[in-house]
Parts: C-alpha cells; sequence; structure tokens
C-alpha cells in the first residue's frame, strides 16, 4: 500500500491491522472510529489512516493487562 495514502478502504484496513472486513465494519459502528461513508446507496466506507492507528494504539493500550 502507498504509504502517502491518506485513507484506506475497508479491506485495506482489514489487511493492516490482520483482521477481517467485518471486523472493520462493526468497528465502525462505534462513535470514534475514524472512517466516513462516501457516496449513495450505503457507498464506501473510508478509513484515515493516521487516525486509525492511533485509534488502534489507544484500544490496545487500554487492554494491556487483561
Amino acid at each position: 500500500m502507498n504509504r502517502n495514502k491518506l485513507c484506506a478502504t475497508v479491506d485495506e484496513a482489514a489487511e493492516l491491522a490482520s483482521v477481517a472486513p467485518a471486523v472493520i465494519r462493526q468497528w465502525a459502528e462505534d462513535f470514534d472510529f475514524p472512517s466516513m461513508k462516501i457516496g449513495q446507496r450505503g457507498g464506501k466506507r473510508l478509513i484515515h489512516l493516521d487516525s486509525f492507528n492511533a485509534w488502534l494504539a489507544k484500544r490496545c493500550q487500554a487492554r494491556i493487562g487483561e
């Protein structure tokens, strides 16, 4: 994936996070998840990469010690 890219698709984000695309879609239901829908009829979901990495780091930090 292009390092200069600002946003990723659901499939690209899933690959980066080593999870299934369905997990990304589930996470996207969270208010603080850094994504947006583009287009009509459900459209395409884009995930802002810098914010996604920060969101993942925050979630991991909260789970340390489990």
